[in-house]
């Protein structure tokens, strides 16, 4: 070595580098390049082996480790007796020797840029039994993929499709039953007061669009699957009108990123719930989904409620089952709770000044009061009980309209003329519990709704006749007022007022306290009519009557 020049040794020197540069980089650009081909892909159960006539999945995927950009040729070759099904519109097939072959080729960003996509391969039925062999190759890799062939279960075909049986709900988010509601139904959640509680909870201004975004229940869909086939299925959900079988608004697919959601991620999609979910290869399976409904648009009543279930061949599933929706009214609650304080303070007050009241009337004066809640007894509550049943058979829930003339103009018709006669407080209320007790006797009407309904008509019509004037707590201002257009106005609608306030309240305490929910344009519509314009005829007429009756009898 000493004998050689030391620019021969020089040029040698290079010459290795080179030669370790040029194999360094080739085996790191080989190494540079992953590539994954499994088949059979399993969706959530292992599977190890395919039947003959079986449809199947595999899973290609393929990475670029190295920091440069490639454009990498790929080729899988599939053995005779399978071939690609489906959606290939990625790859170019060809047949070579009775095999076909994918090709494509994929431009990969560098710095593990990645590439996958699913196939779905069928199974010849007259398919050997075996070890088979996929080809594929990637640029400088090829590698070889192992597919077991067994034979299928005795007395089953792999050709046999899996079956929609069922639709179950509600479910908690563990799949199981909620034994709290009845079956097929649906509870939405009152979001009326979501601000107010937030400004409570010291959130401050926070996207409530975005805290509505959860389910309000699950739902199971039973298959059986006896073939064990796997394969990825798209659901659909919709709501359809229990009369007209239109589609209604109200089900929503939530956005799948953040773009979306702030942008109104339930506005997008309010038609349908849509979602993808595996079948895997389980004998009998539930499929176990989320439903997202809009409180807000979403209204309560009957419906159908429509699942459709695509595998993205030629087979859809269809079922449809009636369901119920029931909004959760926190207004309700809130009402019947204030309700149930102020009827709490009343009967302390009237407890505390009874017998002062009583002490201060005369005979007279009580019999009047006795006669008259005996009257609107005989002439109110006996009629609205035994015709409420049969109007409600020909005119449903606009039955009101014929009973509310009894419970509207009749029953004031009465309370206005005892409150001419005698305009004293407790008045009122000592007619409201001689209606209470003979209905108890007479029809056993005892019940929370009951005494709510009496108890805070009897509350907001003393206050509001006292406010108005027209009721006094002095003996001396006992004496039978005169007739005026003036007086006549304001306790028609001190009446008025006081019985639609009445009915806002019975209706929503029976919507508590036994699940009777109504639509609020109803609500409305029974406050208007028998709260407002019948008992406003009722008052007006009691004040002509009661000046009547002033005419022929005197204290």
């Amino acid at each position: 070595m000493r004998n050689i020049p030391w620019m021969f040794r020089l040029k040698l020197i290079i010459m290795a580098i080179l030669v370790y540069c040029f194999v360094f980089f080739g085996v790191a650009m080989a190494a540079g390049l992953s590539v994954l081909l499994e088949v059979p892909y399993s969706l959530g159960r292992k599977q190890t082996t395919v039947a003959p006539g079986e449809t199947t999945r595999a899973i290609f995927s393929i990475e670029n480790i190295s920091p440069k950009p490639r454009q990498i040729p790929v080729t899988i070759t599939l053995p005779q007796g399978i071939a690609v099904t489906g959606q290939s519109e990625h790859w170019q097939v060809g047949v070579s020797f009775g095999s076909q072959m994918l090709s494509r080729r994929i431009e990969l960003p560098g710095g593990y840029g990645q590439w996958f996509d699913l196939l779905t391969l069928q199974l010849d039925e007259k398919m050997a039994t075996g070890n088979l062999r996929i080809t594929i190759k990637a640029g400088e890799k090829e590698q070889e993929v192992a597919l077991t062939v067994a034979p299928h279960a005795r007395g089953v075909r792999h050709s046999q499709r899996p079956v929609f049986e069922s639709i179950v709900l509600p479910l908690d988010k563990e799949g199981k039953r909620d034994e709290k509601l009845n079956g097929n139904a649906l509870v939405l959640r009152d979001r009326s007061l979501d601000y107010f509680k937030n400004v409570l909870r010291g959130k401050g201004a926070s996207n409530q669009e975005i805290e509505a975004i959860h389910p309000v229940t699950h739902m199971g869909l039973d298959f059986s699957n006896p073939a064990g086939q796997q394969k990825l299925v798209m659901v659909e959900a919709e709501l359809l009108d229990r009369n007209t079988r239109q589609r209604v608004p109200g089900l929503y697919t939530p956005g799948s990123n953040s773009d979306n959601d702030g942008a109104g991620a339930m506005a997008a999609q309010q038609e349908r719930l849509t979602a993808f979910v595996a079948l895997t290869g389980e004998i009998r399976q539930r499929l176990h989904l989320p439903i997202y409904a809009d409180e807000t648009l979403l209204m309560e009543g009957n419906y159908w409620l429509r699942v459709m279930v695509e595998d993205g061949e030629a087979q859809i599933w269809s079922r449809e089952i009636p369901i119920t929706v029931i909004k959760k009214n926190s207004r309700a609650l809130m009402t019947l709770g204030i309700a149930l304080a102020l009827l709490l303070i009343f009967l302390l007050v009237i407890l505390k000044r009874l017998p002062i009241v009583l002490a201060g009337m005369k005979t007279r004066r009580l019999i009047t009061i006795a006669l008259f809640g005996t009257c609107a007894f005989a002439v109110v509550n006996v009629p609205s009980t035994l015709l409420n049943d049969f109007f409600h058979i020909f005119m449903g829930p606009f039955g009101f309209l014929i009973t509310g003339m009894f419970s509207g103009i009749m029953l004031y018709m009465l309370t206005g003329a005892l409150i001419t006669l005698i305009p004293l407080h407790g008045v009122i209320s000592l007619m409201a519990a001689i209606r209470l007790l003979l209905g108890m006797v007479a029809f056993g009407h005892m019940s929370p709704i009951v005494l709510i309904s009496y108890g805070v008509n009897a509350f907001l019509l003393e206050i509001t006749l006292a406010l108005s004037g027209i009721t006094s707590a002095r003996m001396q201002d006992a004496t039978p007022a005169g007739l005026t257009i003036r007086r006549m106005v304001m306790l028609a609608l001190a009446c008025a007022l006081a019985d639609t306030a009445a009915t806002y309240v019975t209706m929503q305490g029976m919507s508590v306290l036994y699940r009777f929910y109504y639509a609020d344009w109803y609500i409305y519509m029974v406050m208007a009519v028998n709260g407002f314009f019948y008992t406003m005829i009722g008052a007006s007429c009691g004040l002509l009557l009661g000046s009547r009756l002033a005419d022929v009898g005197s204290d």
